[in-house]
């Protein structure tokens, strides 16, 4: 035993000489950071899945949206999925169970846009995911997925953007823009609804608008929303949500018999 002891004398050395090392490294490494729960509803958007990758033609991805604040996360949770060049979307499938909400979608005439408007209650903790189909037409596909998710409560915007580097991977959060509102026109129209209304502000991309607690259909630049007043009654708040935050218009809108 001691023989053995002193032919390996060189390789013990060697063996202090790395563990002092390896010692030194994890004393100087950087502290990790502590993950914070937002305080109120809060919705993460996040994706992942089979992206298509040449010569792999039609694959799908999953987008999938969770409460992780402090409290429910209520009424109408928008979603949007805009591909870059070449891809197109023929749209979604919900894989949710029980089905306790109701889910409606929206493709584009060009296939490069999908909106869907999820609405239902989730205590935190609860996700849901859809499968978004794709197709690269016989192409080698390049850019960015980018996904995004809006709730009039949520607490914290930092985490309702994600973006995917087709090739690469997941890119670096980015928090969108909080969104302004300078006027809404105009402000009265029938109680059966289908007034055409436009909001204008800036930091409006991505948005959509609700009257009271109903969501209107159309479709918002940076710095204004075209939309059609839902039906409705008496005079009702109107607040133009974004992945950014959510704001008041000036002046709700008054439904005249």
């Amino acid at each position: 035993m001691i023989t053995r002891l002193v032919r390996g004398g060189l390789a013990a050395a060697l063996a202090v000489t790395t563990l002092t090392v390896a010692t030194a490294a994890v004393a100087t490494a950087a502290p990790t950071a502590v993950a914070t729960t937002a305080s109120g509803p809060n919705v993460t958007v996040t994706q992942a899945g089979n992206y298509p990758m040449f010569p792999v033609d039609n694959t799908s991805f999953s987008v999938t949206w969770k409460s992780t604040g402090t409290a429910d996360v209520t009424g109408v949770t928008r979603l949007t999925v805009d591909l870059p060049p070449g891809l197109t979307t023929s749209g979604a499938l919900m894989y949710s169970t029980p089905y306790d909400y109701t889910f409606t979608q929206t493709v584009s005439p060009d296939g490069r846009r999908l909106e869907a408007v999820f609405t239902g209650t989730r205590a935190p903790g609860r996700s849901d995911f859809m499968k978004v189909q794709v197709s690269s037409h016989g192409t080698r596909p390049s850019g960015v997925i980018t996904v995004t998710a809006a709730n009039k409560d949520d607490a914290d915007p930092s985490d309702n953007v994600s973006r995917y580097l087709l090739g690469s991977g997941l890119q670096p959060p980015v928090t969108p823009v909080a969104p302004a509102v300078t006027a809404l026109a105009p402000s009265t129209g029938p109680a059966a609804g289908g007034t055409a209304v436009t909001i204008t502000g800036t930091g409006l991309t991505n948005g959509f608008a609700l009257f009271g607690n109903t969501p209107a259909t159309g479709s918002c630049t940076d710095t204004a929303c075209v939309v059609t007043a839902p039906a409705g009654s008496g005079t009702v708040p109107v607040t133009l949500v974004t992945p950014g935050g959510s704001v008041a218009t000036p002046t709700g809108f008054t439904y005249t018999p």
